[in-house]
């Protein structure tokens, strides 16, 4: 692969040295990486394990392709970079496999909540009983996933209210709605399901991704707060919302992570002012996301978003710049 090139520059791009945009650097550094010539290979490995993780997980969430998502993931060992690499909803589904026999239990608990993943491929579950390190927690909903998600799959279903009968709730579900409601309640009633907040939250992960599909505005404002990320981007995706509904979810500080990623991949949604000014705004937005939204914003936002001591550093900074440019 690098026969033929002036040697002098792919040193330079293995070090991390040439011109370049960061994306477009990391994509060589990798390519180098990988390429099987010793010493420019440990040229690139070196360079990448002196990069500031934070700088590494912004790339894998945002521009990695396959290739960067296999490399990091088999060769980086910081948490923070595996974590992003575990969260990709793209990420190949063999290399999931192979991270969880030998991953840490705080990256146990982000991989056990791929569930999107592992209904595909159920040799995750195996891999994490391998895992010499497996945490006690984990290996708990690793049953339980054997025994309702893995075994019995079922498409995600409208509330009871709004079911077809060809959809109707299994027997299972409709015990675990029962039980629920013996609970106390607390917190926001939903009128469709006829329970609390606290009593949605108790329901298992499965049955609450089956209410997500077609559910009403409040069991959807439940649910997008859920700290589980299969129920919370299904109550997302699962039906129809409004602007306000929208920007409602991008400005919450309730929200996992997650939810505002998603937010930002969807691009009739991310068209919106609205809903750009409120992730630009939210703590919770990850930075690089914030950080890429913020050139969109006018001249009187800026100016505000410069000022806000809320958001991050880069963000602030970012404003301020862009601020001063667009106010000459």
């Amino acid at each position: 692969m690098l026969s033929g090139s002036d040697r002098r520059l792919v040193a330079a791009a293995a070090d991390g040295l040439l011109p370049l945009s960061l994306e477009r650097l990391l994509n060589l550094q990798i390519l180098i990486a990988g390429s099987g010539e010793p010493e420019m290979a440990a040229r690139a490995e070196a360079a990448l394990a002196r990069m500031e993780p934070r700088i590494l997980a912004a790339f894998v969430t945002q521009d990695a392709g396959e290739r960067e998502l296999v490399y990091l993931g088999r060769h980086h060992r910081h948490p923070t970079v595996v974590a992003a690499v575990l969260r990709r909803r793209d990420v190949p589904r063999d290399l999931l496999a192979e991270l969880a026999g030998v991953i840490s239990p705080e990256l146990q608990e982000i991989l056990i909540l791929r569930q999107d993943a592992i209904v595909e491929a159920p040799e995750i579950l195996d891999s994490l009983e391998r895992n010499p390190r497996l945490a006690p927690g984990v290996q708990r909903r690793l049953h339980e996933y054997r025994e309702h998600l893995v075994r019995a799959p079922e498409p995600i279903a409208p509330p009871p209210d709004l079911l077809d009968e060809e959809d109707a709730l299994d027997a299972a579900d409709l015990a675990a709605l029962n039980e629920a409601r013996q609970s106390a309640p607390h917190g926001e009633m939903d009128e469709s399901t006829g329970l609390t907040e606290g009593q949605i939250r108790s329901l298992p992960v499965p049955l609450r991704i089956k209410l997500a599909r077609g559910a009403s505005r409040t069991l959807r404002g439940i649910l997008v707060r859920d700290l589980n990320q299969s129920v919370a981007r299904a109550a997302l995706n699962g039906s129809a919302m409004s602007e306000d509904e929208l920007e409602q979810i991008a400005s919450s500080r309730a929200v996992i992570e997650e939810v505002l990623l998603e937010v930002s991949r969807h691009r009739e949604w991310i068209t919106k002012y609205r809903i750009v000014l409120a992730l630009a705004r939210n703590p919770k937005t990850p930075v690089a996301v914030a950080v890429r939204l913020v050139p969109r914003l006018g001249v009187r936002d800026l100016k505000n978003l410069a000022a806000d001591r809320n958001v991050s550093d880069p963000v602030r900074a970012n404003a301020s710049r862009l601020y001063k440019i667009k106010a000459r």
